[in-house]
C-alpha cells in the first residue's frame, strides 16, 4: 500500500492525486533527495484504495473516509507514527486537508502540489 524508506528522523506522509500511486513519489522525488533529506526523514509514500499495490475492494465506494481510515491503518498505526509532515498532489491534497483536519495536534506541515480547485 505503501513505499517506505527505513531511515530515522521526522516522518512524512506523501499521498499521490488522481490515476497515480506511490511511484509518482518513489521513481522521481526519493531518488533526487540528498543523503542529508534521506537520513533526515522518514518517507512514507501511499498507494490510495484502488491504486498502486493497494487492495481494490469490491465492495468500496471509495469514500474520503475509508482512504483516510486506510492510511491511518496502514501508515499511522502500523509504524508508530505520532507526528509527521504530509505532501500531497492533486486528489490527494483534499485527502491531506482532511487527515490534518482529522489530526490537528500530529501534523508538523502541509505541503500541497497542484490542489483540487473547487468553485
Amino acid at each position: 500500500m505503501w513505499f517506505y524508506i527505513d531511515e530515522a528522523g521526522d516522518d512524512v506522509v506523501f499521498i499521490h492525486g488522481f490515476i497515480s500511486s506511490s511511484l509518482f513519489w518513489s521513481e522521481t522525488v526519493f531518488p533526487n533527495l540528498s543523503s542529508a533529506a534521506k537520513s533526515s526523514y522518514r518517507l512514507f509514500a501511499v498507494d490510495l484504495l484502488g491504486f498502486g499495490r493497494s487492495p481494490k475492494p469490491s465492495e468500496s465506494m471509495y469514500t474520503l473516509r475509508e482512504h483516510l481510515e486506510m492510511i491511518e491503518r496502514s501508515v499511522l498505526e502500523a509504524h508508530n507514527v505520532k507526528s509527521f509532515h504530509i505532501v500531497a498532489h492533486s486528489l490527494g491534497c483534499i485527502l491531506a486537508l482532511a487527515l490534518a483536519v482529522k489530526h490537528p495536534h500530529s501534523v508538523k506541515s502541509l505541503t500541497l502540489l497542484a490542489p483540487v480547485i473547487i468553485n
